[in-house]
């Protein structure tokens, strides 16, 4: 392993503009960018493998929308094109159908007929695909690596562009419709009680794919359940007089569905223990059967026809002839057709539903209504109600960077920071806590490096150009406090540091593993660490902790721990003559600041006699910042203590992003006119305009010591 040869130290310990406030982000999480869908079931999600491998699908299938077959068992879309639809993606090509296909996006595995165990019966015989559930997996398996494989070897841009990103894989959307035909395989072979007594086994299979899925970095789980079997209009087709209690008071076959009721009960405890032993991953269990239920029982209240007529098909007496199929009755040739208008059947050819159905039911169930927890497909990346699972994104680079400032962790970790913040810039909210970007962007910038991704934050992120370890609230010292108390981040400096070592050894692991291509891809080489530029920018919140907690005495009397130990404990006092400098600065604080910076100075001195190989740069941030204070309005900015967003005031504070009362009046804390006019973002945080005035002011090294530019911070001054 190598060791750090550069180190850019930046202490933010200029509280002008901070005053001890208190910051709050609870905003709500936006929805969840998926890049790709994956998808494993049966002919109700199959997009075109079986009609690939076994023969197409004829007409009339698909004439409601693709005008054409389409390898769908529907007149059109069926409910993965809906979701897919939802999320903004393209519909999915299926895995075993290459001719044409796209998999940018994803992939359906999923196949007609196919069951969660492997069946001795044949495709010809009872129409049961050989791809059961653990087959779909093992395709994906050989799918992601053969991608991995194409992206990191020379290739045909072209081909590449059809395939996924690697990165996309741990980002995607994982989705489930499967175990039907399980239980109508068992209808037909087993009794009652025999199929009763093989569904632990059946949903332990199930768990076992999901689980392997997730040890190949998938993390995002849709999973629906069974639907209500016994109210398939093909069930009842040679059903002829039943006894009492045979059939619910719908015309469902009572025991068929109490049958899935009961797979459905199992599938989901063990969704429930699944949580518990995959725990970054977020599984939504999603109830279908009771939305199919409630379409049956209430078809003509939604403008559908009787639910036990079909559509496709014909059929009377005696006489099935099954949808796009031809027979000879009596010298004559019947055609299945359609019934000229599937807009208002739900059954399609007595096993499937039409496109109407498909989408009524659809979007009954992708708002998370029928979820449990109650979470809508957009979110279903997010764990409970705060927390964003672990997603991983790929790039290479050449020139490594880590840094300690604010791109997006605590964002992740906690809530999100929303609107208007990034607004300037990004044109969203980017994990930032300022309208645009931060000096440290503007650092990135000036070394042609792209953004740092968030070490908390791995979704749409990349490392291979270094990760950002900072959290907004951060301090040196551990905290003992939380960040729902006082906006303390949890994750202090020492933190900060171990979360730094962890990545370092697990880049070190992947690379020394056999099979670990794909995961260095989004990694940098190990080589790279003692090549790459360390920046630090902290000790404001160790300052601003202890102005809320301790005397001016005491906190003077903190500053060599502060240095030590990285510790600080401070409070503020009441205002008194003289509380203000010239420039309207508190000025105790400030004094604490430089008493902090000085004795900082002095440490880092030492430390280079200490760390001969090192090149450790001090950087004056405080003359920076306090230069921009004073002679604002000649730099074109307006008042230094103008804030562009969020009210404060005596009895009140509405912080950026957030709604309060205001004298008794309700307020929406939005974003100034121009915020490029002003330092003050929100009260705590600069203005981008404001971030990079100070950067250009310390990247040439005028404020430096020694005086040296950061792009030649490498070379150590003798």
């Amino acid at each position: 392993m190598g060791i750090a040869r550069v180190v850019f130290v930046t202490l933010v310990l200029s509280l002008a503009l901070a005053g001890g406030a208190r910051e709050t982000l609870i905003h709500a999480m936006p929805p969840c960018d998926f890049p790709a869908i994956y998808n494993f079931g049966d002919s109700n999600s199959d997009t075109g493998g079986i009609s690939a491998l076994f023969g197409p699908i004829p007409p009339p299938y698909g004439e409601s929308f693709f005008r054409r077959p389409a390898g769908r068992a529907s007149d059109g879309r069926l409910l993965i094109d809906f979701i897919a639809e939802h999320l903004g993606l393209p519909y999915l090509s299926s895995y075993l159908d290459s001719i044409g296909s796209n998999y940018r996006h994803g992939a359906n595995f999923a196949t007609g007929g196919s069951t969660i165990r492997r069946q001795n019966e044949s495709m010809f015989e009872k129409g049961l695909s050989p791809f059961s559930l653990d087959i779909q997996t093992a395709h994906f398996n050989q799918f992601k690596e053969r991608t991995s494989e194409l992206y990191h070897r020379d290739k045909n841009p072209f081909d590449v562009n059809k395939l996924p990103r690697p990165r996309d894989f741990s980002r995607a959307l994982y989705t489930f419709d499967i175990g039907q035909n399980d239980l109508i395989a068992g209808f037909r072979k087993l009794s009652a009680v025999q199929l009763k007594a093989a569904i632990p086994d059946i949903v332990n299979q199930f768990a076992m794919a999901i689980t392997h899925l997730y040890q190949l970095g998938a993390r995002a789980f849709w999973i629906h359940n069974t639907e209500p079997i016994g109210c398939l209009p093909a069930a009842a087709f040679y059903i002829q007089n039943p006894k009492p209690g045979f059939l619910d008071k719908y015309g469902c076959i009572r025991a068929q569905n109490e049958m899935a009721v009961e797979f459905n009960r199992q599938l989901k405890t063990r969704v429930e223990k699944l949580r518990q032993e995959l725990p970054r991953a977020v599984l939504i269990y999603v109830d279908i059967y009771t939305a199919k239920y409630h379409l049956i029982r209430n078809a003509k209240y939604y403008g559908f026809m009787d639910p036990w007529k079909i559509c496709c098909g014909h059929y009377e007496k005696n006489i099935s002839v099954w949808c796009g199929q031809r027979t000879i009755i009596n010298d004559t040739e019947i055609f299945g057709g359609s019934c000229g208008s599937p807009t208002t059947y739900i059954s399609w050819d007595g096993v499937h539903y039409t496109q109407a159905a498909n989408h009524w039911i659809a979007n009954t169930v992708l708002n998370g209504s029928f979820s449990d927890p109650p979470k809508p497909i957009g979110h279903a990346c997010l764990k409970h109600k705060i927390t964003a699972i672990a997603l991983e994104d790929v790039m290479e680079v050449e020139y490594v960077c880590y840094a300690v400032q604010t791109p997006g962790g605590i964002s992740a970790a906690f809530y999100p920071a929303g609107p208007p913040s990034g607004e300037t810039y990004f044109h969203r909210p980017a994990g930032r806590a300022s309208d645009g970007r931060l000096i440290i962007d503007f650092i990135a910038d000036h070394l042609g490096l792209p953004y740092l991704s968030a070490y908390l934050d791995s979704v749409g992120t990349n490392y291979s150009n270094g990760a950002n370890f900072a959290t907004g609230g951060a301090t040196i010292m551990r905290p003992n406090e939380s960040w729902f108390e006082n906006g303390v981040s949890p994750f202090n400096l020492e933190i900060q540091v171990e979360h730094y070592t962890q990545f370092k050894e697990r880049t070190a692991y992947f690379y020394n593993k056999d099979n670990g291509l794909s995961e260095r891809s989004k990694l940098p080489k190990p080589e790279d660490f003692s090549n790459a530029l360390f920046t630090l920018d902290i000790g404001q919140n160790d300052v601003a902790a202890g102005i809320r907690k301790l005397s001016f005495e005491l906190q003077q009397a903190a500053i060599p721990k502060i240095v030590s130990q990285f510790i600080a404990q401070v409070r503020s006092k009441t205002p008194y003559p003289g509380y203000l400098d010239e420039q309207g600065c508190v000025k105790n604080q400030n004094d604490i600041a430089i008493g902090l910076n000085k004795q900082l100075k002095d440490e880092i001195i030492k430390l280079r006699a200490k760390l001969s190989e090192a090149a450790i740069i001090y950087v004056d941030m405080y003359s920076a910042k306090y230069e921009l204070i004073s002679n604002a309005k000649n730099q074109g900015y307006e008042d230094p203590f103008k804030i562009c967003c969020g009210y404060h005031g005596i009895g009140y504070d509405v912080w950026c992003g957030n709604k309060g009362n205001v004298n008794g009046s309700k307020v929406y804390a939005g974003s100034c006119a121009n915020p490029s006019t002003v330092i003050s973002w929100d009260s705590v945080h600069y203005s981008e305009a404001a971030n990079q005035w100070i950067a250009n002011r310390i990247v040439n090294g005028s404020l430096s010591d020694p005086p040296i530019s950061i792009t030649r911070a490498c070379h150590k001054q003798t």
